[in-house]
């Protein structure tokens, strides 16, 4: 009986817990974009996106330095701060688009510099690799 009194005043604690950490998961780049409620709910029903997303932001592109594609014709993007950016709102504000099966090119404005997305295909195998999933696991 005493036992059992004391888990059901501990499982308030440990709930209390264990929610905290969940949110904790969240990226916090995530909340300049989407909703907290629907992160919240995401955390619950899809964590899976969650994951893909917060990898999303720092591995669907790389940045390349080339006095050459001043004379390119990419389309270009506004970037402020190369070191710190959110590549979601980011798309989101500008309407950067991205291809399966090969890469975009964007200029990044004031720079010598492109913002160049890796394929789709690509994004997704690198990001099954990461998370260790094979193409059965969903």
């Amino acid at each position: 009986m005493k036992y059992s009194i004391v888990l059901l005043l501990l499982f308030p604690v440990f709930a209390l817990a264990q929610s905290k950490a969940s949110k904790d998961k969240i990226d916090s780049r995530l909340y300049e974009v989407f909703d907290g409620e629907y992160l919240e709910q995401l955390q619950k029903q899809n964590p899976f996106l969650l994951q893909r997303w917060s990898y999303y932001l720092d591995h669907a592109y790389y940045i390349v330095e080339d006095t050459k594609l001043l004379m390119q014709d990419y389309p270009s993007v506004k970037i402020e701060d190369l070191s710190n950016f959110n590549l979601l709102q980011i798309e989101r504000r500008q309407g950067l688009k991205r291809f399966f099966d090969q890469s975009s090119t964007y200029r990044i404005e004031g720079t010598n510099k492109a913002l160049v997305y890796y394929p789709a295909k690509i994004f997704n195998q690198r990001l099954n690799k990461y998370l260790n999933r094979t193409a059965n696991d969903g």
